[in-house]
């Protein structure tokens, strides 16, 4: 028996700028299971995350380019519809790096299973599932960070920052949360209890805010945006300070390169580390995130607030949107 799958494919390579919609079709092809392929998955939540954006170019990095005109890839959650491997039952909820289409076979390799829960299942692609395993690692293990401590976070609206929010909050720390709009301001303030919110767009002079609102420094920074934000915060950095990078959405779509970092002196007087890291060199690390944030969770620690856009045909617009800062907490497609 065969189906018909609908599918994201990009269609050209966008070096610079933002993507637009006409970057994207949606095609559709004929798919069967077969000896190699033995199981059948029909999605139904599919991630949208930033990193998707630098495999839009030709460019070396950390994972492959999309090939145009083939099926884009993204974390998913489906469910098993039809199953020729013993260890896959029909209905079993599964995830996969299988996203931006509807349907797929593929085999065990490339599946798996996710344990009931009593939280909604897409929960596996938010705090339980990379944007969380993001916020944990980044904090504690690259961030060292220590109870009582204050914390920055920008992009702290998204999806990765409201969850670095509230680890912080959970483990007794000062948290200062920047953002893009006022309703994410009052999320932050009101649902998640940071100590201080703000709309970045609306401050003229970061460096001389960032004195008036935390005149005793930073112990680390976790950033997520990358530029100006971050030279801005090296000002206020706390001697031995700690700055995390996670992201750099705020240069994602530039058209030009910028200056660089003009304050590195900074960083030497003030012994400051400042560390990268992808999530992707700890896949095998699931343990006690897995178990902290289940506990977490259960306990009414962890919030999470997610933006779903309907539909297959939705999922170039969702990355946009999200790219352009329209989403508040996980940006998820609905199939």
């Amino acid at each position: 028996m065969s189906i018909i799958t609908k599918y994201v494919t990009l269609k050209n390579y966008i070096p610079t700028g933002l993507p637009k919609e006409t970057d994207f079709e949606i095609k559709s092809r004929e798919i069967s299971v077969n000896e190699e392929n033995n199981i059948l998955v029909s999605n139904s939540w599919i991630s949208v995350d930033p990193y998707m954006r630098a495999r839009m170019t030709e460019r070396k990095n950390y994972k492959p380019p999309f090939k145009i005109g083939e099926e884009m890839e993204g974390y998913a959650i489906g469910k098993v519809e039809t199953s020729n491997d013993k260890n896959f039952n029909v209905g079993d909820l599964v995830f996969s790096n299988l996203g931006m289409r509807d349907n797929f076979v593929c085999n065990s390799n490339q599946l798996k299973k996710l344990k009931p829960i009593d939280i909604p299942i897409q929960t596996y692609l938010g705090p339980l599932g990379m944007t969380g395993h993001t916020a944990y690692i980044g904090l504690l293990k690259h961030g060292e960070l220590k109870t009582g401590q204050t914390v920055l976070v920008s992009s702290a609206g998204g999806s990765v920052g409201s969850t670095v929010c509230q680890i912080a909050k959970n483990l007794g720390c000062k948290v200062i949360a920047s953002t893009g709009s006022d309703e994410k301001v009052g999320w932050l303030k009101k649902e998640l209890k940071v100590d201080h919110a703000f709309n970045y767009k609306k401050i003229k002079n970061l460096v001389l805010y960032f004195k008036e609102i935390c005149p005793e420094g930073f112990d680390l920074y976790f950033d997520n945006v990358g530029g100006d934000f971050l030279e801005s915060t090296i000002f206020q950095m706390k001697n031995y300070g700690r700055i995390v990078i996670c992201g750099r959405i705020s240069q994602m779509n530039v058209t030009t390169p910028g200056s660089g970092l003009k304050n590195m002196a900074y960083v030497l007087v003030k012994r400051l580390t400042i560390k990268g890291f992808l999530i992707f060199d700890h896949e095998n690390e699931k343990e006690p995130f897995e178990t902290d944030m289940l506990k977490w969770l259960s306990e009414g620690k962890i919030k999470f607030k997610e933006t779903i856009y309907q539909g297959i045909e939705n999922a170039p617009k969702s990355f946009i949107d999200l790219l352009e800062g329209k989403n508040i907490g996980k940006m998820l497609v609905k199939i």
